[in-house]
């Protein structure tokens, strides 16, 4: 159930008015007064949750969302108030706040993840991190990891999840259908991030502007049927594509993991 957990304290108050370039510098410096200050941020909208999350051999202290829907009902209240003060429809309004519920697909990835080889040079990106378990795990089991998605509040929470791992981890608000980085992965991962067909093109080309050479890329999917549209729509553009499950002990949902690889042709 996505119900009946979260509220925004302040609705007057705006975390996407708050500058984004200081986030960064809070990584790698895992100290008391640190997360107590992203806390601070973070409760000005938001009650949260801190539990330990067990993936694979270890454990993570993860702060999340109290109430996912509730947020998403805050934001339509507030398009509404905005439409009627205005008297004009909105022509793009706010981003719908996915990031606020922990998915299935993220336990599912994270568990993946688990289960894989590490080096401490392993360059990984989480894209579209949410509140950050599975850079989190990444980051837990050694690889140097970057944090990315489109949603300011996001990448606090997914900041503060990320604390304990210090210089290992940094973030960034990004944008995959325009921005670019300036270098490239060894393994970019995402859950639950093939929902909308229309977001394929934008991620295959984010894909090959970033993976390195031998890379992979690793998607959690929930069994929707968009996730059986893409597997021949990817395989059709060049990627490889082999497939396994992970339980997510959330709800004890079987999710698919795709691997792409570049094929050799």
């Amino acid at each position: 159930m996505l119900r009946d957990r979260l509220r925004i304290i302040d609705p007057g108050h705006s975390l996407d008015a708050e500058p984004l370039a200081n986030v960064p510098a809070i990584l790698g410096k895992s100290c008391p007064r640190r997360r107590h200050r992203l806390l601070n941020r973070i409760h000005r909208r938001f009650e949260t949750i801190t539990e330990n999350i067990g993936i694979g051999p270890i454990s993570i202290p993860f702060t999340r969302a109290a109430d996912p829907n509730r947020v998403l009902d805050d934001i339509v209240a507030e398009e509404d108030r905005r439409e009627k003060i205005s008297g004009v429809r909105l022509e793009n309004p706010q981003h719908l706040p996915y990031w606020a519920e922990l998915w299935d697909s993220a336990h599912g990835v994270a568990a993946a993840l688990a289960k894989m080889d590490w080096t401490p040079a392993t360059r990984v990106l989480d894209l579209g991190c949410g509140m950050g378990l599975c850079g989190a795990t990444a980051a837990a089991l050694g690889a140097r990891v970057l944090l990315a998605d489109l949603e300011p509040p996001a990448m606090l929470f997914a900041t503060l999840n990320c604390l304990p791992f210090g210089r290992r981890v940094r973030a960034r608000q990004l944008n995959w259908q325009i921005d670019r980085l300036r270098e490239r992965f060894d393994l970019i991962f995402g859950a639950d991030i093939l929902y909308e067909r229309n977001q394929w093109e934008f991620l295959n080309d984010f894909w090959k502007a970033h993976l390195a050479d031998g890379g992979t890329i690793l998607l959690g999917e929930p069994g929707r049927q968009t996730g059986e549209l893409f597997v021949p729509w990817i395989q059709e553009r060049g990627w490889h594509l082999r497939e396994s499950g992970e339980q997510s002990p959330a709800s004890a949902k079987r999710i698919r993991v795709f691997r792409l690889t570049r094929s050799l042709i």
